[in-house]
């Protein structure tokens, strides 16, 4: 009966302890949840206060699109004083935002960032078309500390990574995107578009615009 009690020990053993990729913990969370039906019970929604289109919600507990789903980002100056973020999304987090904002048009879609400082409701948008570029703007809200931990957790979009003897040929920095953000210039608007495209880098990138949606 010895060897059947230790193997089970070892078992345990094996299952309990955490490997080093689990227990590392991210710099900075940042998670999309869509709009929910009131009528959802507490399970799978809870009740808040949209801070730009100044109504109540109900969203859903679960986070639709999270930091392990984001493939570069492109942070850039908003005119409140604050910044805000192109992201792009890996194939996954393509796939999801695709059926997503495919179903849940003209819903509400709210982006909360954590850090160890404090979490917070960083901006509310409304969902206005299907995207399928897996190219998602957050407008503004975000601090200089959340945007400094963003720059070393995530590669920025058109940044040059120092070549490594060890790397791929196919390992290449990505082409920017071009296109003008424009924001509105009172920080109490109705409300802000999914699809606001990205701030212009340079006028060779200008045939790459993001799709213009009217607001």
């Amino acid at each position: 009966m010895r060897l059947p009690l230790l193997c089970l020990a070892i078992a345990t053993l094996g299952f309990t302890q955490p490997s080093p990729a689990m227990s590392k913990k991210p710099l900075i969370t940042v998670r999309f949840h869509t709009e929910a039906n009131k009528n959802d019970s507490d399970t799978f929604s809870i009740p808040i206060n949209l801070l730009y289109q100044r109504r109540q919600a109900y969203l859903s507990k679960v986070a639709d699109i999270s930091e392990k789903m984001i493939e570069r980002i492109l942070p850039f100056p908003a005119r409140d004083g604050s910044s805000g973020c192109v992201i792009k999304l890996n194939p996954m987090g393509r796939i999801r935002l695709e059926n997503m904002s495919g179903s849940s048009r003209g819903s509400a879609l709210v982006i909360f960032v954590s850090t160890a400082a404090g979490n917070h409701q960083v901006a509310d948008m409304i969902i206005d078309r299907t995207v399928t570029d897996g190219v998602i703007t957050i407008p503004r809200g975000l601090t200089e500390l959340e945007i400094a931990l963003l720059k070393k957790q995530f590669k920025v979009l058109g940044e040059t990574v120092k070549p490594y003897w060890r790397d791929k040929p196919k390992d290449r920095p990505m082409e920017l995107p071009g296109g003008r953000f424009e924001p509105p210039a009172d920080r109490n608007a109705a409300y802000d578009s999914i699809s606001t495209p990205a701030p212009a880098r340079n006028r060779r990138n200008s045939a790459l615009d993001l799709p213009r949606l009217q607001d």
